[in-house]
């Protein structure tokens, strides 16, 4: 079933995108992950502010539940869930590139003179509603199922020796398979070196790894996309700007910015560090 925003029903739907109901909510999150097995794990939390139509799920004449739809694999699932907090496993084999999940709620038999003080007035003091009628629907999630964005950020990245760079200095190579960070040899062995403990490794993702991400965000950003497309690191880096609605070569956007958001805020991880010493 395709659902949308656009759509409308003869009988009042509960959502962010109608005024069928007055007040009440259908609310929605999810996460997503993968598993050591191969597969992906959502996590779903979902709440329902609405007593009719909690009382039609609790007598079972209504369920919760959401699509899970990869056009490119043609899959399309309809996954029943319970209000609150549930995981639920899908073979990840069977999806790749987009996924949309949209929540709903319908009705699982013909409910005669449903109402609510909570209708708008528009659909008189009662409705029908037919069986398999939505109800209520969430708003749509979207991400990109790529095994590679699953990947730890730190795998795209190396650190190399180069004695013509000056100590204390860091140059980044994107034009290598991996993004190479150069540093002359001894500042290389203080980096690898802070790798090896939890401190010095929040430490490198602010005062390393952010500038050399935000490095190869301004070669994106100046059309040299095409010439690191072909790179190893590049599928990763753009699976992981794709899984938060990302363009990394969209130009007019902060460096800075995006690169915070890929790493996870790092400032955050070197302040807490400091803080617990």
């Amino acid at each position: 079933m395709k659902l949308n925003e656009s759509m409308r029903y003869p009988h009042p739907v509960l959502s962010e995108f109608s005024s069928d109901y007055v007040t009440g909510e259908f609310r929605c999150a999810f996460v997503q992950q993968m598993t050591t097995a191969g597969e992906l794990k959502l996590t779903a939390d979902l709440a329902l502010e609405s007593k009719e139509l909690q009382a039609l799920v609790d007598s079972q004449r209504a369920a919760i539940g959401y699509f899970v739809v990869c056009r490119r694999t043609y899959f399309n699932f309809l996954q029943e869930a319970p209000l609150g907090t549930s995981e639920k496993f899908f073979d990840a084999t069977k999806l790749f590139g987009a996924v949309t999940i949209r929540p709903a709620i319908w009705t699982l038999e013909a409910v005669k003179n449903f109402s609510s003080p909570l209708i708008h007035k528009e659909f008189g003091e009662a409705v029908d509603l037919p069986k398999g009628s939505v109800i209520a629907l969430g708003p749509e999630f979207r991400f990109s199922i790529d095994k590679k964005k699953f990947k730890p950020f730190e795998s795209i990245f190396a650190l190399a020796a180069d004695p013509s760079i000056e100590p204390g200095v860091v140059f980044v190579d994107a034009m290598q398979d991996r993004i190479t960070i150069l540093a002359e040899p001894k500042t290389y062995r203080n980096l690898a070196d802070m790798r090896n403990v939890q401190a010095g490794r929040s430490i490198l993702l602010s005062a390393v790894y952010m500038p050399a991400v935000m490095d190869v965000l301004a070669l994106l950003q100046s059309g040299g996309e095409t010439s690191v497309a072909g790179k190893n690191w590049y599928r990763i880096f753009k699976a992981k700007c794709d899984d938060l609605g990302i363009n990394p070569a969209e130009v007019n956007q902060s460096p800075l910015t995006i690169a915070q958001k890929l790493l996870r805020e790092p400032l955050r991880k070197s302040i807490a560090i400091v803080g617990s010493l």
